[in-house]
């Protein structure tokens, strides 16, 4: 059985892996993680949005319900659907569909808003909004994939957070790819790789009824800290909006 998130495999991947990871957690919290990439294409923005809205030419069939990248499809305006089709076959008699994030924001060859949890994320009562923006920069775009999930969860975001890094770092790449690296590619910085010691976590699949064991909660009293300042890289709306 597919997983759209393979996060156990992902993890276990990420603590062996030699190399520095072109990734970033830029935030980890008790319910709350973002994580964020970015690349530079040698596409122009509009360009380079043709391509986005149609996943099904690069987001990975291996992080799908379906097993094949071909039944994604991506409704591009407000309220719009990045949904993917379930066929029938012989462990599906009848068609199904999932709803993997909804179009929030639109502004075509500079942004884009999604809202959803992906994949195993979907089992818990959480929300996550990923920001996608396009910027000119020479002859080239950069591209920013920044994803922000928050809410209660039996997940670790321990483990988690540096999954979901990991699967969304990987559908950029395949975009970036596709339409040929820049030369000025900004996401330069390794991290350290995700610690040695963390617990298992499963690799959910098309079983959507399959969700983490329930354990007891302790109460926990959060020092919050403010949210820092939207920074050039940020894709939170002013930098892309206003054209600098």
């Amino acid at each position: 059985m597919r997983a759209i998130f393979q996060f156990g495999a992902i993890v276990a991947a990420s603590v062996l892996a030699a190399g520095p990871v072109h990734a970033e957690v830029a935030v980890l919290k008790e319910d709350f993680f973002v994580v964020r990439h970015t690349e530079t294409v040698a596409a122009s923005p509009e360009t380079a949005w043709d391509v986005l809205v149609s996943p099904a030419d690069w987001w990975s069939g291996e992080h799908s319900f379906s097993g094949d990248a071909e039944n994604f499809i991506l409704d591009a305006r407000a309220g719009g659907c990045f949904c993917e089709m379930l066929p029938a076959g012989d462990e599906r008699p009848e068609p199904g569909s999932v709803r993997h994030l909804e179009v929030i924001f639109l502004d075509p060859g500079k942004a884009m808003r999604l809202s959803g949890a992906l994949g195993p994320l979907q089992s818990e009562p959480l929300n996550g909004v990923l920001t996608i923006t396009f910027k000119p920069v020479d002859d080239e775009t950069r591209i920013l994939f920044e994803y922000a999930v928050g809410g209660p969860s039996r997940f670790d975001p321990q483990s988690i957070a540096p999954a979901v890094d990991a699967v969304i770092g990987e559908q950029l790449e395949r975009l970036a790819a596709l339409l040929g690296q820049g030369k000025a590619s900004t996401d330069e910085v390794p991290i350290e790789a995700a610690p040695a010691d963390l617990p298992p976590q499963p690799a959910l699949g098309a079983e959507t009824r399959a969700v983490p064991p329930i354990e007891p909660v302790p109460d926990v009293v959060m020092d919050r800290e403010p949210m820092p300042e939207a920074s050039e890289d940020d894709g939170i709306g002013a930098d892309f909006l206003s054209g600098t």
